[in-house]
């Protein structure tokens, strides 16, 4: 099996992770978003961090039926009158790519 072939077995073998947060009393789960994913995030923000931010919320988050927890509708109220501090706990959950497996 070539290195590429495991990487490719590594990712599809991922199991979305979950994340309890206590500010907002709720488990959420992360999509495992490849490299492609994170760029859209990228362009899509327009190099606004705080957008970036809150539209890996937006685009990363599920609940536990695997339905979004947020919209695009959702972003402003996310931007201006959620905890900064949360939303970036979140966000850099949702695009860690912290592997199960401790080595």
């Amino acid at each position: 099996m070539s290195v590429l072939d495991k990487a490719l077995t590594h990712f599809s073998s991922k199991t979305v992770r979950e994340l309890y947060v206590p500010e907002w009393e709720c488990t959420v789960y992360a999509k495992n978003m490849c490299l492609e994913d994170k760029a859209k995030l990228l362009s899509r923000a327009n190099g606004d961090n705080a957008s970036y931010l809150v539209y890996s919320l937006i685009y990363g988050l599920q609940d536990d039926k695997g339905e979004s927890v947020f919209n695009i509708g959702d972003k402003p109220k996310l931007l201006k009158y959620v905890d900064p501090d949360v939303v970036a706990k979140v966000a850099n959950f949702v695009l860690s790519v912290e592997d199960d497996e401790k080595n």
